[in-house]
């Protein structure tokens, strides 16, 4: 018995339509396999990108009489990366950071939050899904933009 045209024509829209959320959903499957490809690839981009861009904008904050402390996986399950702006006439204790870390229960593969915390206030900066975008000129512009913050919130 051979199916109408219509009939056809029908279950073709139907897989059209909904062919691609399942084909996702069974991707899912591989849930954390794929979490734990993003985590390596994040690691990866903190030690090739972020950390060589935190040390540089580091240098040229302490060659103007500031410091810094650059912190991997700072009691994290997930990989992060804390940037301590240490600003001179400000107290060591004073808590100036500039931190990305994976969100371990982000949907999905997997998501990076960066955020900068000056004393007891947290200010998220943006969220990644896509790692190629962080790249070392996002970096560095999103780590300026943190530090001015920084630096205004200190100056009060």
């Amino acid at each position: 018995m051979t199916i109408h045209d219509n009939t056809r024509i029908r279950l073709a829209i139907i897989q059209n339509k909904y062919g691609k959320r399942l084909a996702q959903r069974a991707g899912g499957a591989d849930q954390p396999g794929r979490r734990e490809r993003f985590n390596d690839d994040f690691r990866r981009i903190l030690a090739d990108v972020v950390v060589p861009a935190f040390k540089s904008i580091g240098d040229e904050l302490a060659a103007s009489g500031h410091a810094y402390r650059i912190e991997h996986d700072a009691g994290e399950q997930t990989p992060s990366v804390e940037f301590h702006v240490l600003l001179r006439g400000v107290p060591a204790d004073a808590r100036n950071l500039i931190r990305l870390f994976s969100r371990a229960d982000a949907e999905g593969d997997g998501e990076v939050i960066a955020e900068v915390n000056v004393g007891q206030t947290l200010t998220e900066l943006t969220r990644f899904r896509v790692l190629s975008r962080i790249t070392p000129e996002v970096t560095e512009q999103m780590c300026v933009d943190a530090i001015e913050h920084i630096f205004a919130c200190n100056a009060r």
